[in-house]
């Protein structure tokens, strides 16, 4: 299969005003029509990357669009999407021809982000006949930090005959584990009740390294952050920073991420290194971190760091549900969950004829007996739980509200009382980026690896490859 990168950001080749740079091509080193190599009449801008557009306009108002496929040095590769027939060479690309109809001077290119918006890269995702990939691609949606996103709904829904569609971030551009360090995804009008600000119901579909802000919607209905919908088979979340839901979102109370529907027996569900945390519901509802409870195939919940869930009334403060089917294989491994406030179900298996695989998962003090990570509700007495823990032994570095850092601090319990879970699907990768099978002599409990061989962790830049 072909791996298609496509840019996200602040600016667009779609009606887009500011560039991020302007060059003429100076020498064609390949031409392999559609495919060229060229190299620029200048150093360009270093925030130009693969999956941006190369854009020029010849003598005629005929608009050429590249795709920026590799960059090597000074060489870039240009793949033509859009003018003429698909052939034209960016080097002879006519901006003024002379009166004798020679051509005086070539045309400049303008660089830009393939999509300004999240929304749009996803509506190319539904087109039947899209411009920038092949029918059949893995397509790589790759985020920029040029600005912060405002998309209130982005819904996947139809993926035509694609292979994959990934939504990530650029390397230089990801989170460090905190809020605010990366790309940044901040509403500003609400999704519609129990609709997803990422909004999913296709298969093979990844999620990562996005943080989503939901602090401007506490008067919106909005009451979930990623909803997983109908056909999520090979879905992956992972890497995710999800935070500051309060308010009154409506019937339903605020949950971070739900997978509202079954799924087939055979399908794969994977909630990785993720840190979700502050969800306040004022109304009468529940709130809940992860909810899963009616996925019937295989469910995988690892490291992921989860805090602050309080519901009100009768309701529950959830902070990972599963297990309903009796189909479903659940595997809940090295999570923690603490500071959950009225009615407070940290783990809760819904139903006894399900299967759960657990391990080396934690539960605070907030959380009662029946519903902690050693029995989840159904009586597993897993002994590798950690239970009943205080904030002063978790750990945390801060949990101030609004200057919230879940990473492990030196005397946390968590530290070194995880499981290893090898390296399917980038598990090993932690919230900063850390490959924990690296340099990891036991894994932490949580989304963070804080301990190592002989020293303390450093953000490692990885090249994610999924498996």
């Amino acid at each position: 299969m072909t791996t298609t990168i496509v840019s996200i950001g602040g600016v667009t080749s779609a009606g887009g005003t500011t560039a991020l740079d302007t060059g003429a091509v100076a020498t064609l080193v390949t031409n392999s029509a559609p495919t060229f190599v060229v190299t620029w009449s200048k150093t360009l801008a270093s925030t130009i990357d693969v999956g941006d557009i190369a854009k020029a306009t010849d003598s005629g108002s005929t608009t050429y669009e590249y795709l920026i496929t590799a960059i090597s040095g000074t060489q870039y590769t240009l793949i033509q999407k859009v003018g003429g027939g698909l052939n034209q060479d960016p080097a002879t690309i006519c901006a003024v021809v002379d009166e004798y109809g020679d051509c005086s001077t070539i045309a400049s290119f303008s660089f830009y982000r393939a999509f300004s918006t999240i929304t749009l890269f996803e509506a190319m995702i539904d087109d039947a006949s899209p411009i920038y990939w092949g029918g059949s691609d893995d397509v790589v949606g790759e985020c920029h930090k040029d600005s912060v996103f405002t998309d209130s709904r982005v819904y996947f829904d139809n993926k035509q005959s694609l292979a994959s569609v990934k939504l990530t971030v650029n390397s230089d551009d990801r989170h460090d584990g905190t809020a605010g360090s990366g790309v940044i995804i901040r509403p500003t009008a609400g999704s519609g009740h129990n609709n997803g600000i990422i909004d999913v119901d296709i298969d093979n579909f990844i999620m990562e390294w996005i943080e989503i802000d939901l602090s401007s919607l506490d008067a919106q209905n909005t009451n979930k952050a990623v909803l997983l919908r109908g056909t999520n088979d090979d879905n992956i979340i992972r890497n995710n920073i999800i935070h500051d839901k309060g308010g009154n979102p409506g019937n339903t109370g605020p949950f971070a991420i739900h997978v509202l529907a079954a799924g087939a027996t055979s399908d794969n569900l994977y909630i990785l290194n993720n840190i979700i945390y502050s969800f306040i519901e004022t109304s009468s509802d529940s709130t809940a971190a992860i909810l899963a409870v009616l996925w019937q195939g295989g469910l995988y919940i690892y490291n992921n760091t989860i805090y602050k869930f309080t519901s009100q009334g009768s309701k529950f403060a959830i902070g990972i549900r599963f297990g309903n089917d009796t189909d479903n294989v659940s595997y809940i491994k090295n999570n923690i969950v603490a500071g959950l406030s009225n009615g407070p179900r940290a783990y809760w298996k819904n139903a006894a004829g399900s299967t759960a695989n657990v391990a080396n998962n934690l539960s605070d003090d907030t959380t009662g007996a029946t519903y902690n990570a050693e029995d989840m509700a159904q009586s597993l007495n897993d002994s590798s739980a950690l239970i009943g823990k205080t904030a002063a032994q978790i750990d945390f570095v801060n949990t101030v509200g609004g200057s919230e850092d879940l990473h492990l601090n030196t005397v946390s319990v968590c530290r070194e009382a995880g499981v290893s879970l090898g390296t399917t699907n980038e598990v090993n990768i932690d919230i900063n980026g850390v490959d924990r099978a690296i340099v990891a002599e036991t894994w932490d409990i949580g989304a963070h690896q804080a301990s190592a061989k002989g020293g303390s962790v450093g953000k490692a830049f990885i090249m994610f490859l999924d498996t």
